[in-house]
Protein backbone atom coordinates (compact mmCIF):
# COMPACT_ATOMS: atom_id res chain seq x y z
CA UNK A 1 0.00 0.00 0.00
CA UNK A 2 2.61 2.35 1.02
CA UNK A 3 4.62 2.25 -2.67
CA UNK A 4 1.52 2.71 -4.44
CA UNK A 5 0.93 6.43 -2.26
CA UNK A 6 2.88 8.64 -3.81
CA UNK A 7 1.84 8.06 -7.15
CA UNK A 8 -1.74 8.30 -6.45
CA UNK A 9 -1.01 11.26 -4.90
CA UNK A 10 0.38 12.60 -7.60
CA UNK A 11 -2.24 11.93 -10.08
CA UNK A 12 -4.59 13.22 -7.33
CA UNK A 13 -2.64 16.55 -7.97
CA UNK A 14 -3.10 16.64 -11.46
CA UNK A 15 -6.79 16.00 -12.18
CA UNK A 16 -7.50 18.68 -9.68
CA UNK A 17 -4.97 20.99 -11.56
CA UNK A 18 -6.49 20.21 -14.73
CA UNK A 19 -10.46 20.43 -13.32
CA UNK A 20 -9.21 24.09 -11.85
CA UNK A 21 -7.82 25.02 -15.69
CA UNK A 22 -10.73 23.50 -17.22
CA UNK A 23 -13.19 25.56 -15.10
CA UNK A 24 -14.94 22.38 -14.10
CA UNK A 25 -16.97 22.86 -10.71
CA UNK A 26 -16.31 20.97 -7.53
CA UNK A 27 -19.09 18.74 -6.61
CA UNK A 28 -21.36 19.65 -3.27
CA UNK A 29 -19.77 18.32 -0.18
CA UNK A 30 -22.48 15.35 -0.23
CA UNK A 31 -21.37 13.98 -3.56
CA UNK A 32 -19.24 11.40 -2.06
CA UNK A 33 -22.65 10.21 -0.68
CA UNK A 34 -25.08 7.46 -2.54
CA UNK A 35 -27.13 8.73 -4.84
CA UNK A 36 -30.63 7.41 -6.00
CA UNK A 37 -32.46 7.34 -9.62
CA UNK A 38 -36.31 9.03 -9.56
CA UNK A 39 -38.58 10.16 -11.49
CA UNK A 40 -41.40 13.01 -11.04
CA UNK A 41 -44.77 12.79 -12.43
CA UNK A 42 -47.80 14.84 -12.96
CA UNK A 43 -50.89 14.53 -16.01
CA UNK A 44 -48.44 13.60 -18.92
CA UNK A 45 -47.42 10.68 -16.98
CA UNK A 46 -50.72 9.69 -16.55
CA UNK A 47 -49.91 6.05 -17.83
CA UNK A 48 -46.87 5.23 -16.35
CA UNK A 49 -45.86 1.85 -14.99
CA UNK A 50 -44.28 2.20 -11.50
CA UNK A 51 -44.35 -1.29 -11.21
CA UNK A 52 -41.94 -1.37 -14.16
CA UNK A 53 -39.68 1.43 -13.17
CA UNK A 54 -39.82 0.18 -9.55
CA UNK A 55 -38.12 -2.84 -10.69
CA UNK A 56 -35.44 -1.19 -12.89
CA UNK A 57 -33.98 0.11 -9.87
CA UNK A 58 -36.22 3.97 -9.62
CA UNK A 59 -36.34 4.63 -6.00
CA UNK A 60 -38.47 7.49 -5.73
CA UNK A 61 -41.33 9.67 -7.66
CA UNK A 62 -42.64 12.71 -6.50
CA UNK A 63 -45.94 13.41 -7.90
CA UNK A 64 -47.32 16.72 -8.25
CA UNK A 65 -50.52 17.38 -6.23
CA UNK A 66 -51.74 20.36 -7.64
CA UNK A 67 -51.03 24.33 -8.37
CA UNK A 68 -52.12 27.71 -8.61
CA UNK A 69 -51.15 28.62 -12.28
CA UNK A 70 -53.91 28.92 -14.09
CA UNK A 71 -57.48 30.83 -13.27
CA UNK A 72 -59.49 28.07 -12.17
CA UNK A 73 -56.66 27.32 -9.63
CA UNK A 74 -56.32 26.07 -7.39
CA UNK A 75 -56.71 22.24 -8.11
CA UNK A 76 -55.80 18.82 -7.50
CA UNK A 77 -54.05 17.10 -10.26
CA UNK A 78 -56.22 14.85 -11.84
CA UNK A 79 -53.68 11.33 -11.21
CA UNK A 80 -52.13 12.56 -8.12
CA UNK A 81 -53.97 9.75 -6.05
CA UNK A 82 -53.20 7.10 -8.45
CA UNK A 83 -50.11 8.01 -9.13
CA UNK A 84 -48.92 8.32 -5.06
CA UNK A 85 -50.75 4.78 -4.44
CA UNK A 86 -48.74 3.22 -7.73
CA UNK A 87 -45.57 4.74 -6.53
CA UNK A 88 -46.15 3.79 -2.95
CA UNK A 89 -47.14 0.03 -4.12
CA UNK A 90 -43.90 0.00 -6.18
CA UNK A 91 -41.52 0.53 -2.90
CA UNK A 92 -41.01 3.61 -3.77
CA UNK A 93 -40.05 7.11 -1.64
CA UNK A 94 -42.59 9.70 -2.56
CA UNK A 95 -42.95 12.78 -2.58
CA UNK A 96 -45.85 15.31 -3.30
CA UNK A 97 -45.21 18.88 -5.15
CA UNK A 98 -47.15 21.78 -5.45
CA UNK A 99 -46.93 24.28 -8.05
CA UNK A 100 -46.40 28.20 -8.09
CA UNK A 101 -48.08 30.79 -9.63
CA UNK A 102 -50.31 34.12 -10.20
CA UNK A 103 -53.78 32.75 -8.32
CA UNK A 104 -53.35 31.85 -4.84
CA UNK A 105 -51.17 33.77 -2.13
CA UNK A 106 -48.13 31.16 -0.75
CA UNK A 107 -50.39 31.09 2.72
CA UNK A 108 -53.53 30.46 0.80
CA UNK A 109 -51.85 27.31 -1.49
CA UNK A 110 -49.42 26.18 1.08
CA UNK A 111 -52.78 25.19 3.24
CA UNK A 112 -54.74 23.99 0.03
CA UNK A 113 -51.50 21.65 -0.71
CA UNK A 114 -51.79 20.48 2.74
CA UNK A 115 -55.25 19.81 3.00
CA UNK A 116 -55.37 17.69 -0.11
CA UNK A 117 -52.08 16.18 0.66
CA UNK A 118 -53.53 12.13 -0.08
CA UNK A 119 -51.49 9.35 1.46
CA UNK A 120 -49.22 11.67 3.70
CA UNK A 121 -46.45 9.34 5.49
CA UNK A 122 -43.87 10.65 8.36
CA UNK A 123 -41.01 11.61 6.06
CA UNK A 124 -42.33 12.13 3.29
CA UNK A 125 -41.21 14.87 0.67
CA UNK A 126 -43.30 17.80 0.43
CA UNK A 127 -41.62 20.22 -2.65
CA UNK A 128 -42.92 23.75 -4.06
CA UNK A 129 -42.11 23.86 -7.54
CA UNK A 130 -41.24 27.34 -8.83
CA UNK A 131 -41.20 28.18 -12.31
CA UNK A 132 -43.73 30.31 -14.92
CA UNK A 133 -46.54 28.28 -16.46
CA UNK A 134 -49.85 28.14 -18.51
CA UNK A 135 -51.36 31.69 -18.13
CA UNK A 136 -49.46 32.40 -14.68
CA UNK A 137 -46.28 35.57 -15.94
CA UNK A 138 -44.15 35.62 -12.57
CA UNK A 139 -41.93 33.73 -10.73
CA UNK A 140 -42.25 33.48 -7.28
CA UNK A 141 -39.40 35.47 -5.45
CA UNK A 142 -37.46 34.57 -2.11
CA UNK A 143 -40.35 35.90 0.23
CA UNK A 144 -43.52 33.82 -1.38
CA UNK A 145 -41.22 30.60 -1.52
CA UNK A 146 -40.15 30.51 2.00
CA UNK A 147 -43.52 31.89 3.08
CA UNK A 148 -45.17 28.88 1.63
CA UNK A 149 -42.08 26.77 2.85
CA UNK A 150 -42.95 28.21 6.28
CA UNK A 151 -46.77 27.43 6.47
CA UNK A 152 -46.00 24.03 5.28
CA UNK A 153 -43.28 23.05 7.68
CA UNK A 154 -46.06 24.56 10.51
CA UNK A 155 -48.45 22.59 9.40
CA UNK A 156 -46.33 19.08 8.66
CA UNK A 157 -43.85 18.84 10.79
CA UNK A 158 -42.79 15.82 9.62
CA UNK A 159 -41.87 16.43 6.36
CA UNK A 160 -39.04 17.09 4.40
CA UNK A 161 -39.02 20.22 2.36
CA UNK A 162 -37.97 20.31 -1.11
CA UNK A 163 -37.40 23.31 -2.92
CA UNK A 164 -37.34 23.19 -6.82
CA UNK A 165 -36.50 25.99 -9.88
CA UNK A 166 -34.70 26.04 -12.72
CA UNK A 167 -30.78 26.32 -12.21
CA UNK A 168 -30.68 29.81 -14.15
CA UNK A 169 -33.70 31.22 -12.19
CA UNK A 170 -31.48 30.06 -8.81
CA UNK A 171 -28.69 31.85 -9.93
CA UNK A 172 -30.38 35.19 -11.45
CA UNK A 173 -33.67 35.50 -9.44
CA UNK A 174 -32.32 35.57 -5.54
CA UNK A 175 -31.03 35.38 -3.25
CA UNK A 176 -32.65 33.02 -1.76
CA UNK A 177 -31.75 33.98 1.64
CA UNK A 178 -35.21 33.39 3.65
CA UNK A 179 -36.09 30.22 1.87
CA UNK A 180 -32.38 28.51 2.25
CA UNK A 181 -33.17 29.45 6.59
CA UNK A 182 -36.42 26.94 6.10
CA UNK A 183 -33.83 24.27 5.50
CA UNK A 184 -35.82 23.44 2.49
CA UNK A 185 -33.28 21.03 0.35
CA UNK A 186 -32.66 22.63 -3.35
CA UNK A 187 -34.22 20.74 -6.23
CA UNK A 188 -32.76 21.90 -9.30
CA UNK A 189 -33.52 21.46 -12.86
CA UNK A 190 -30.50 21.43 -15.24
CA UNK A 191 -30.36 19.41 -18.36
CA UNK A 192 -27.43 20.11 -20.41
CA UNK A 193 -27.84 17.91 -23.53
CA UNK A 194 -31.53 16.87 -23.00
CA UNK A 195 -32.02 13.51 -24.43
CA UNK A 196 -32.94 11.42 -21.29
CA UNK A 197 -29.70 10.52 -20.00
CA UNK A 198 -27.06 11.89 -16.97
CA UNK A 199 -24.97 14.76 -18.47
CA UNK A 200 -23.25 16.76 -16.23
CA UNK A 201 -23.54 18.05 -12.13
CA UNK A 202 -25.57 21.34 -12.25
CA UNK A 203 -24.08 24.63 -11.89
CA UNK A 204 -26.04 26.42 -8.84
CA UNK A 205 -23.14 28.67 -8.60
CA UNK A 206 -23.34 30.31 -4.64
CA UNK A 207 -27.32 30.61 -4.86
CA UNK A 208 -27.57 27.64 -2.28
CA UNK A 209 -25.36 26.19 -0.16
CA UNK A 210 -25.29 22.92 -2.03
CA UNK A 211 -28.00 20.87 -3.98
CA UNK A 212 -30.08 17.62 -2.80
CA UNK A 213 -31.68 16.57 -5.88
CA UNK A 214 -30.93 17.39 -9.76
CA UNK A 215 -34.01 16.50 -12.50
CA UNK A 216 -31.76 16.18 -15.45
CA UNK A 217 -33.61 15.32 -18.27
CA UNK A 218 -37.45 16.11 -19.63
CA UNK A 219 -37.27 13.54 -22.26
CA UNK A 220 -36.94 10.41 -21.45
CA UNK A 221 -39.14 7.91 -23.12
CA UNK A 222 -39.35 4.91 -20.44
CA UNK A 223 -42.21 2.89 -18.32
CA UNK A 224 -44.95 3.51 -21.06
CA UNK A 225 -44.77 7.15 -21.22
CA UNK A 226 -43.25 9.30 -24.37
CA UNK A 227 -41.84 12.14 -22.27
CA UNK A 228 -40.24 11.59 -18.57
CA UNK A 229 -38.58 14.19 -15.92
CA UNK A 230 -35.67 11.47 -14.24
CA UNK A 231 -34.08 13.05 -11.42
CA UNK A 232 -30.92 12.15 -9.17
CA UNK A 233 -30.80 12.74 -5.64
CA UNK A 234 -28.11 12.21 -2.82
CA UNK A 235 -29.72 9.90 0.02
CA UNK A 236 -29.48 12.63 2.61
CA UNK A 237 -32.08 14.50 0.21
CA UNK A 238 -34.68 12.26 2.28
CA UNK A 239 -33.75 12.96 5.51
CA UNK A 240 -35.51 15.64 8.09
CA UNK A 241 -31.75 16.39 9.52
CA UNK A 242 -32.94 17.97 12.78
CA UNK A 243 -36.68 18.10 12.77
CA UNK A 244 -38.50 16.46 15.24
CA UNK A 245 -41.37 13.79 14.83
CA UNK A 246 -44.89 15.03 14.89
CA UNK A 247 -48.32 14.42 13.69
CA UNK A 248 -49.34 14.25 10.30
CA UNK A 249 -50.90 16.69 8.75
CA UNK A 250 -54.70 18.17 9.99
CA UNK A 251 -56.59 20.11 7.41
CA UNK A 252 -58.08 23.37 8.10
CA UNK A 253 -61.80 23.46 9.04
CA UNK A 254 -63.28 24.30 6.44
CA UNK A 255 -67.06 24.84 5.90
CA UNK A 256 -69.45 21.46 5.89
CA UNK A 257 -71.85 20.65 3.43
CA UNK A 258 -75.25 19.46 3.84
CA UNK A 259 -76.08 16.35 3.28
CA UNK A 260 -78.02 16.12 -0.37
CA UNK A 261 -81.79 14.48 -0.09
CA UNK A 262 -81.25 13.28 -3.27
CA UNK A 263 -80.88 10.14 -1.58
CA UNK A 264 -84.70 10.26 -0.37
CA UNK A 265 -86.30 11.86 -3.05
CA UNK A 266 -84.39 10.86 -5.65
CA UNK A 267 -84.22 14.43 -7.73
CA UNK A 268 -80.23 15.96 -8.41
CA UNK A 269 -80.33 19.33 -7.26
CA UNK A 270 -78.03 22.07 -6.01
CA UNK A 271 -76.39 20.03 -2.52
CA UNK A 272 -76.35 16.98 -4.74
CA UNK A 273 -73.65 18.41 -7.36
CA UNK A 274 -72.07 20.27 -4.76
CA UNK A 275 -71.35 17.45 -3.21
CA UNK A 276 -70.39 15.44 -6.41
CA UNK A 277 -68.28 18.62 -7.28
CA UNK A 278 -66.32 18.67 -3.87
CA UNK A 279 -65.39 14.89 -4.78
CA UNK A 280 -64.42 15.58 -7.95
CA UNK A 281 -62.16 18.24 -6.72
CA UNK A 282 -60.98 16.19 -4.30
CA UNK A 283 -60.13 13.23 -6.58
CA UNK A 284 -60.46 13.86 -10.18
CA UNK A 285 -58.88 17.71 -10.79
CA UNK A 286 -62.26 19.48 -10.71
CA UNK A 287 -61.12 23.25 -10.47
CA UNK A 288 -64.13 25.21 -10.72
CA UNK A 289 -66.51 26.78 -7.94
CA UNK A 290 -68.58 24.16 -5.53
CA UNK A 291 -71.75 26.18 -6.69
CA UNK A 292 -73.90 22.87 -7.24
CA UNK A 293 -74.38 24.48 -11.16
CA UNK A 294 -72.61 21.74 -12.98
CA UNK A 295 -71.18 22.68 -16.09
CA UNK A 296 -68.46 21.52 -18.84
CA UNK A 297 -65.80 21.68 -15.97
CA UNK A 298 -67.84 19.47 -13.39
CA UNK A 299 -68.54 16.60 -16.80
CA UNK A 300 -64.87 16.79 -17.31
CA UNK A 301 -64.08 15.77 -13.92
CA UNK A 302 -66.70 13.51 -13.68
CA UNK A 303 -65.42 11.61 -17.70
CA UNK A 304 -62.25 11.32 -15.99
CA UNK A 305 -63.36 9.79 -12.63
CA UNK A 306 -65.71 7.39 -14.98
CA UNK A 307 -62.52 6.36 -17.30
CA UNK A 308 -60.21 5.19 -14.30
CA UNK A 309 -63.20 3.38 -12.46
CA UNK A 310 -66.06 2.86 -13.97
CA UNK A 311 -65.48 1.57 -17.87
CA UNK A 312 -66.49 4.92 -19.41
CA UNK A 313 -64.48 4.93 -22.95
CA UNK A 314 -66.16 8.14 -24.54
CA UNK A 315 -64.48 11.86 -24.36
CA UNK A 316 -63.98 13.52 -21.89
CA UNK A 317 -65.34 16.62 -23.55
CA UNK A 318 -67.59 17.78 -20.55
CA UNK A 319 -70.63 17.09 -22.62
CA UNK A 320 -72.50 13.75 -20.72
CA UNK A 321 -74.31 11.24 -23.40
CA UNK A 322 -75.37 8.31 -22.89
CA UNK A 323 -72.30 6.50 -22.84
CA UNK A 324 -71.33 8.92 -19.66
CA UNK A 325 -74.54 7.86 -17.93
CA UNK A 326 -73.86 4.23 -18.55
CA UNK A 327 -70.80 4.67 -16.50
CA UNK A 328 -72.56 6.26 -13.92
CA UNK A 329 -75.03 4.05 -13.38
CA UNK A 330 -72.44 1.29 -13.04
CA UNK A 331 -71.31 3.30 -9.93
CA UNK A 332 -74.67 3.55 -8.87
CA UNK A 333 -75.04 -0.10 -9.32
CA UNK A 334 -72.16 -0.48 -6.09
CA UNK A 335 -74.80 1.68 -4.32
CA UNK A 336 -77.76 0.22 -4.27
CA UNK A 337 -78.64 0.91 -8.06
CA UNK A 338 -80.86 -2.61 -9.60
CA UNK A 339 -81.81 -0.57 -12.79
CA UNK A 340 -80.89 -0.98 -16.07
CA UNK A 341 -77.58 0.12 -17.65
CA UNK A 342 -79.24 2.40 -20.38
CA UNK A 343 -77.66 5.56 -20.20
CA UNK A 344 -81.15 7.11 -19.06
CA UNK A 345 -80.55 7.74 -15.47
CA UNK A 346 -84.01 8.77 -13.37
CA UNK A 347 -84.93 8.91 -9.60
CA UNK A 348 -83.31 5.20 -8.91
CA UNK A 349 -79.76 6.20 -9.93
CA UNK A 350 -79.70 9.45 -8.20
CA UNK A 351 -80.96 7.93 -5.25
CA UNK A 352 -77.91 5.21 -5.37
CA UNK A 353 -75.30 8.33 -6.47
CA UNK A 354 -76.49 10.11 -3.49
CA UNK A 355 -75.64 7.17 -1.06
CA UNK A 356 -72.50 7.70 -2.53
CA UNK A 357 -72.06 11.52 -2.21
CA UNK A 358 -73.28 11.30 1.60
CA UNK A 359 -70.60 10.10 2.57
CA UNK A 360 -68.75 11.62 5.50
CA UNK A 361 -65.90 12.22 3.37
CA UNK A 362 -67.62 14.45 0.94
CA UNK A 363 -68.84 16.87 3.32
Amino acid sequence: MHTRSRPVAVLLAVLLLAAAVLGVRALPASSAETTLEGIDVGTSQADLDFAAAGRAGVAFAIVKAGGSQIVSSPYVSPYYTRQVDSARSAGMKVGHYWLTGDYQTPTAAADYFVDHLHGYVAGDVLAVDDEVLDTSKVLWDDAKVATFLNRVKSRVPTAVLWFYTGADNLRTKGPWTSTIATGAKLWVASYGVNDGTYHQTPDIGSAYPSYAAHQYTSTAALYGVAKLDRDRAFASAFSAGAASPGPTPTPSPAPTLPKTTTQSDGVPGTVFWQRAQHWLAIEDGYTGPIDGKPGVNTYQALQRDLTAHWGYRGPVDGVPGTATYQAWQRQAAHYGYTGPIDGDPGPATYRALATFLNEDRWD
